[in-house]
């Protein structure tokens, strides 16, 4: 087993930079990781000959050194890291939106004086209570139906994203060539 060099931080950081911009250009490209790891292994190498910054310059773009690797497959796959950061995003604008209604809803009660109100949606049964003195709660009973609606609301981004009909597509079946 060999020893790797210990590098100064800021070399570290370089290559992390560079590995974690060609990893995400290699999403396309089955098992990743084990390639990932082996560029950290080679630039460590090759950055106690000549410094990591032309260690890091001899390989070129991220992007282009990560399609040369997914050229090799013949055909694109689904991006399912892309389409994580869809769905998560997708979520998350639901969940954003549902306090800025929830916001809304306390200040609308707050300028009427106070009071509690009820709100269902998607089965879930929201109570927004607001106190003459400023005390405000926001309580919301959950349904399976609730969580059918997050799950889409995720999945459908998810899908797009990722690109999931890559799974299917087989361009040699398909008689024309892979794009660049």
């Amino acid at each position: 087993m060999t020893t790797q060099p210990t590098l100064p931080l800021r070399d570290r950081l370089v290559r992390e930079r560079y590995l974690l911009r060609f990893s995400w250009a290699m999403q396309d490209y089955p098992k990743n990781g084990r390639i990932v790891r082996e560029l950290r292994t080679e630039l460590t190498a090759t950055a106690a000959e000549v410094g990591m910054a032309r260690a890091v310059a001899g390989l070129g773009h991220p992007r282009v050194l990560a399609e040369q690797y997914v050229a090799e497959l013949g055909r694109r796959v689904p991006r399912w890291g892309t389409g994580g950061v869809w769905g998560a995003l997708a979520v998350s604008a639901l969940v954003w939106l549902s306090w800025a209604y929830a916001a809304g809803t306390l200040d609308t009660l707050a300028a009427m004086g106070g009071g509690t109100v009820e709100h269902t949606a998607f089965g879930a049964t929201t109570t927004y209570t607001r106190t003459a003195d400023g005390a405000v709660s926001v309580g919301t009973v959950a349904t399976w139906r609730l969580a059918v609606v997050y799950l889409v609301v995720f999945l459908v981004p998810y899908l797009v994203g990722a690109r999931v009909w890559r799974a299917w597509h087989r361009p040699e079946r398909a008689g024309h060539a892979v794009p660049a």
